[in-house]
């Protein structure tokens, strides 16, 4: 039901967002088509009144001839009327333009005053022999035709106004209304192909990042989806399957993490190390740890522990920042075990300045009478107990940090624990010394 009304919201938003460009383009095909419709039928009746001028002209030319249609004005009335519809004229006037008399018209007002000048004017053209001028009246939409017509019972020169009508917008429609209705139809049909076909591009894409979405939700990361569209929505399904995968990472590294630092733990480190090993890389494998901390925690308490293992892990990441490069890599196995792994122009650097910061840490973790005496009161825990009788106290040295380093600069690791395993002569060297210090092996 969610996906039905996902896709009509979606479809007919596009579909109203169609609309008033469509609406436009009817409006647009709409004008044009009347537009040239008008005008073709105005070329038509154009040819047909110069058609009926020349059947007219004949036709009033043999009425003026006729001496019983003189005599006669009724029958001269009725003949005009016949000539008019035989050859569709819309409108006569037969005038004098010499005495200003009215032979024949078929309107009450008679002439105007622009009749009388265009009668004229008909005169003179016929005069210097050019053919009747058609006269366009848009507003009137008629056209109007001023022939001279001789008549030889007379001996007089007459004009004849003929007119004919042009074509009207309402007469362009019914002539266009079919095609106005295809185009209609049509445009509307492929507006709504157009938002069909948007909609699907779209909203098939949206719900397959959607329902990817939702199994995040619940937990299944690492989710991909596969959208090949070539524009902004593959983007989009990209950027998600980085997120993706990243989530995934990052959920890994959060349940590997150590609780108390934040660093990655021992399946981090394992991870690091193999990807180093496959990469062929050249690094430094530095296993750090905290000489005598065990005794520290007894003596001091569990939490002033905690307060050192994060103190340290601090140190730690500050040694790397400044001495370091961008893909070292801090881990925390666990306890007071930490291990770096760097390139190894950088491992010296690193070992010394971490010692030197360390050291310099160590003063603030004891009691001032601890550390200026350089040792703490502990009791022996490998001497064997006699009952009521306590421990003897032993002398025990302030902390130190160890830094136990393996390359495989001259030589290759065939896996993590290989590696650990040549690792371990490294660690009893540094940890026979009991103040802080370095050592590298390769």
């Amino acid at each position: 039901m969610s996906k039905r009304i996902t896709k009509t919201t979606l479809f007919f938003k596009i579909s109203l967002r169609l609309i008033f460009p469509l609406c436009l383009l009817i409006a647009a095909f709409t004008a044009i088509q009347l537009s040239n419709q008008l005008n073709f039928l105005n070329r038509v009746y154009e040819i047909q009144a110069r058609i009926s001028v020349q059947g007219m002209t004949e036709a009033l030319a043999q009425s003026l001839e006729n001496p019983v249609l003189f005599e006669n004005p009724l029958l001269l009335k009725a003949e005009l009327v016949k000539a008019k519809e035989t050859h569709r004229v819309s409108e006569l006037l037969v005038l004098d333009p010499l005495t200003r008399d009215i032979l024949f018209s078929d309107r009450s007002e008679g002439f105007t005053s622009e009749d009388l000048l265009h009668s004229e004017k008909a005169l003179l053209d016929r005069k210097e022999g050019k053919p009747p001028v058609l006269l366009l009246d848009k507003e009137a939409q008629k056209l109007s035709v001023f022939v001279p017509i001789t008549s030889i019972l007379k001996q007089h020169v007459y004009v004849a106004k003929l007119g004919f009508p042009l074509g009207t917008l309402t007469l362009a429609f019914k002539k266009s209304v079919g095609t106005l209705v295809a185009m209609f139809f049509f445009t509307l049909l492929a507006g709504f192909l157009i938002a069909g076909a948007l909609s699907h591009s779209i909203v098939k894409p949206i719900q397959t990042l959607n329902k990817a979405t939702r199994d995040i939700l619940l937990g299944e990361l690492g989710q991909k989806v596969a959208i090949y569209t070539g524009d902004e929505i593959e983007e989009l399904a990209d950027t998600f399957n980085q997120m993706s995968v990243s989530l995934k990472e990052m959920k890994a590294h959060a349940e590997d993490a150590n609780p108390l630092t934040g660093l990655p733990g021992n399946h981090g480190i394992y991870q690091e190390v193999q990807r180093r090993i496959y990469e062929k890389q050249r690094f430094v494998f530095f296993h750090i740890d905290l000489d005598r901390f065990k005794i520290f925690n007894d003596h001091y308490g569990l939490a002033r522990g905690d307060d050192v293992i994060r103190k340290t892990a601090k140190l730690l990441r500050e040694t790397l920042n400044d001495k370091g490069g961008r893909e070292d890599f801090l881990g925390h196995q666990g306890g007071d075990d930490f291990v770096i792994i760097t390139q190894p122009p950088h491992a010296q650097a690193i070992a010394e300045v971490g010692i030197q910061k360390f050291d310099g840490l160590v003063r603030t973790l004891y009691r001032k009478e601890d550390y200026e005496r350089g040792y703490i009161l502990a009791e022996d825990r490998r001497a064997s107990e006699t009952p009521g009788e306590p421990k003897p106290l032993v002398k025990f040295p302030l902390l130190a940090i160890s830094f136990a380093g393996i390359s495989n600069v001259h030589r290759d690791f065939t896996d993590y624990f290989d590696l650990l395993a040549r690792a371990v002569n490294v660690k009893e060297q540094v940890k026979a010394i009991v103040e802080s210090c370095w050592r590298i092996v390769e």
